[in-house]
C-alpha cells in the first residue's frame, strides 16, 4: 500500500513538474518571438561641444502582442473611456479636454497616481499630484505588466505601479517634454491601433500646430497583424509624438520613485 501511494505521489509530482516546465517553456518561447532593437544612435554636441548619443537607453520591441490580444486590450480601453464619460471612475482618473486647436485635446486615463503634464490652473508644477485621487491599476493592465516582465521587455527589478492611457484622434500629439523624474527608469509605452512618429532631440522645433521636428524620428508603423510596437527608454531627452492617420492608443507604464511613495504615505 505504501509503495502504491508513493508511486501515485511520485506520478502526481512528475505531472506537476511537467505542467510547470511546459508553462515556463511557453513563456520563454513567446519571449524569443519578440523582435528587439537596442542600439539606437543619434549624436548631438550638447555638453561643452562633446558628442553625446541622445538615444542612449532607447529600446524598440516588436511582435509583443498578437492580433487577438490587441483586440482585447483595445476593447478594454474603449470600455474604460465609456466609464470615464459616465463618471464611473473616481477623481482625476479620466480627463477629456475640449479640443481648441490641432494637436490639443487627447484623452487621458490615469491609474496608480495622478500625473500633471504641465503647470495647471492651481499653479501645480509638472509631476505627481499626491492629493489627487485616481483608481488603482485594473486587472487587465496588471496582466500586461506581468507579461512584459515575463517576456523580458521590462526588468523584474522595475515592475510598474502606475499607468497612463492616452487616446489620440487624428492630428493629436504629445507636446515636447522630458519624462518626469517622479518616475524611475526604465518605463514602457505600448503603442496600438495606427502609425505614429516619436521625435527626439535636445531641441525640438515647431513646424505647425501639433507638428515638431528634431534630430531623430522613430516611426511606429501599423505593419502586419502581429507587428505591435513597445518602447522603453532611460533618456531624459525632450521628445514628442504625432498621430498621423486614425485613432492611436498609448499605454505607458512606470514605477513611482521611492521618494514619491514615501511622501505619499504621509499625505
Amino acid at each position: 500500500m505504501t509503495s502504491m501511494n508513493q508511486n501515485k505521489e511520485g506520478g502526481t509530482s512528475q505531472k506537476a513538474k511537467k505542467r510547470f516546465s511546459s508553462k515556463e517553456e511557453k513563456v520563454e518561447d513567446r519571449a524569443l518571438r519578440i523582435g528587439r532593437k537596442k542600439c539606437f544612435t543619434c549624436t548631438e554636441y550638447i555638453e561643452d561641444g562633446q558628442p553625446v548619443n541622445i538615444l542612449e537607453g532607447l529600446e524598440l520591441h516588436t511582435n509583443v502582442f498578437s492580433h487577438s490580444e490587441q483586440r482585447r486590450i483595445i476593447k478594454f480601453i474603449w470600455n474604460l473611456q465609456q466609464k470615464g464619460r459616465n463618471r464611473d471612475l473616481q477623481g482625476r482618473t479620466y480627463c477629456e479636454p475640449h479640443k481648441w486647436m490641432p494637436g490639443k485635446g487627447r484623452v487621458t486615463i490615469q491609474f496608480g497616481c495622478c500625473y500633471n503634464y504641465a503647470v495647471d490652473k492651481e499653479g501645480n508644477p509638472p509631476g505627481i499630484l499626491q492629493a489627487e485621487q485616481v483608481d488603482e491599476i485594473p486587472s487587465m493592465l496588471k496582466v500586461i505588466i506581468k507579461r512584459l516582465v515575463q517576456w523580458h521587455v521590462l526588468p523584474a527589478s522595475c515592475v510598474p505601479d502606475s499607468c497612463i492611457v492616452n487616446i489620440y484622434d487624428v492630428g493629436d500629439c504629445i507636446p515636447p517634454h522630458i519624462d518626469h523624474h517622479d518616475f524611475l527608469r526604465p518605463f514602457c509605452t505600448l503603442s496600438l491601433l495606427t502609425e505614429c512618429n516619436i521625435v527626439f532631440g535636445s531641441k525640438l522645433f515647431i513646424v505647425s500646430p501639433g507638428k515638431f521636428e528634431g534630430s531623430f524620428s522613430l516611426s511606429l508603423s501599423v505593419g502586419y497583424v502581429n507587428e505591435r510596437k513597445t518602447i522603453y527608454f532611460n533618456s531624459i531627452l525632450p521628445h514628442t509624438m504625432l498621430c498621423l492617420y486614425e485613432y492611436i492608443l498609448w499605454i505607458s507604464f512606470g514605477l513611482k520613485s521611492i521618494l514619491m511613495k514615501w511622501y505619499g504615505c504621509l499625505v
